[in-house]
């Protein structure tokens, strides 16, 4: 007891102990292949344990939907597993669940995804139900209506949450009325209309192999994906419409702010946003660094201000949404009522000072071996 108690002594508590070096890690090396129906196929063989994991991605996100329908795309890809290839949706939760599969799905702005996890073995037999699911779903009528009524449902909850109002907010007045305007969801007026019939013809235009990408990680070869891909996927045609250019509207010059009033909150939740750059941009990484300095970790920026010197939030964070066309960067945090003026200059300040390039050389080490630590 004494050895450990004149060891915790010892400790200079004041300072945060000092990083390791980093460890190497290098990147299993991706395999490719394209069947002749278009479909690419991706490897990354990584030989530790018999797991592999099995990911579809489509050219069917929200980017691609009708401005009358938005939220398809999110609601055909709820639907995948409520029924398909002549099994109802309970009978594919059984064959799921025998099988040990950790079956997901879900969209962004650009791709939708329908994969899953499972022991190599069984990778044959999930690429089966996975075939079922992405080229032969039912959309039982009232499975798309209970869905429809969840979505609303959530929706209208949504209405009451501070941090989700301002990121709609904030969206809507950096997009104006376009695509990145809207939730990736779409809205309770065009959701509230949405038919089996708009579902299904979702699903028949963006879900082809053409622009589609299978990709496998884990104990498997490209040889083997190729394989499983060509039995379940080989006979399967055609080819997606282009999807529309992204159309942002002109940044408007000066700051805006803009107030979504609710009486009786006693939070403000903040949000301070402007356009971005696709993901493509050459200043990638260096804007990865610039943004973990700001308010892309614990120790930023936004965070050491706004929390640790003014105890004026739990926390506060910066971030680039980098799509395939641009997407928002955002400063986000949430303050009692009666600080909200002084938290927005601060968060003003802390952005002015980024700009202006005044990082020390601790900040920019900082951020450097932070990322290079979570990266793998």
């Amino acid at each position: 007891m004494s050895d450990a108690t004149t060891s915790t002594a010892e400790l200079d508590r004041s300072q945060p102990p000092p990083t390791g070096a980093l460890r190497p890690y290098h990147f299993p090396t991706l395999e490719r292949r394209t069947l002749p129906n278009g479909l690419r196929i991706v490897v990354c063989e990584t030989r530790r344990f018999p797991v592999a994991t099995l990911d579809l991605l489509l050219p069917a996100g929200a980017m691609a939907e009708a401005d009358e329908v938005a939220g398809v795309a999110s609601l055909t890809s709820g639907l995948l597993e409520s029924g398909a290839g002549g099994r109802s949706a309970a009978e594919i939760a059984v064959a799921v669940d025998e099988l040990g599969l950790s079956l997901d799905s879900g969209i962004s702005w650009d791709i939708t995804q329908a994969g899953f996890t499972c022991l190599t073995s069984r990778l044959d037999a999930g690429a089966a139900i996975l075939a079922d699911i992405v080229r032969r779903p039912d959309f039982p009528e009232h499975e798309v209506d209970r869905l429809r009524g969840q979505r609303l449902s959530t929706l209208a909850q949504n209405r009451a949450d501070p941090s989700t109002l301002a990121n709609e907010v904030a969206l809507r007045s950096v997009y104006g009325p376009g695509v990145y305007g809207r939730p990736v969801g779409g809205g309770a007026g065009t959701v509230a209309g949405i038919t089996r019939a708009d579902v299904q013809a979702f699903h028949d235009a963006r879900f082809l192999p053409a622009g589609a990408t299978l990709v496998a990680a884990g104990d498997v070869s490209v040889d083997e994906v190729a394989e499983v891909a060509e039995r379940h996927f080989g006979d399967w045609a055609g080819a997606p419409e282009p999807v529309r250019p992204l159309e942002v509207r002109t940044r408007e010059s000066g700051i805006r702010i803009v107030v979504a009033h609710q009486a009786g909150w006693v939070q403000s939740a903040l949000r301070v946003a402007h356009d971005g750059p696709a993901r493509s941009t050459p200043d990638y990484f260096a804007l990865q660094v610039m943004n973990a300095i700001l308010g892309g970790m614990f120790s930023s920026r936004l965070n050491m201000n706004l929390r640790e010197r003014l105890g004026y939030t739990y926390g506060a964070s910066s971030s680039f949404t980098m799509r395939r066309d641009g997407g928002p960067f955002a400063m986000a945090t949430s303050v009692q009522t009666e600080v909200t003026a002084h938290a927005i200059q601060e968060m003003l300040a802390d952005m002015r000072g980024m700009l202006d390039g005044h990082v020390t050389p601790k900040e920019l080490a900082d951020a450097r071996t932070y990322l290079a630590g979570v990266f793998p």
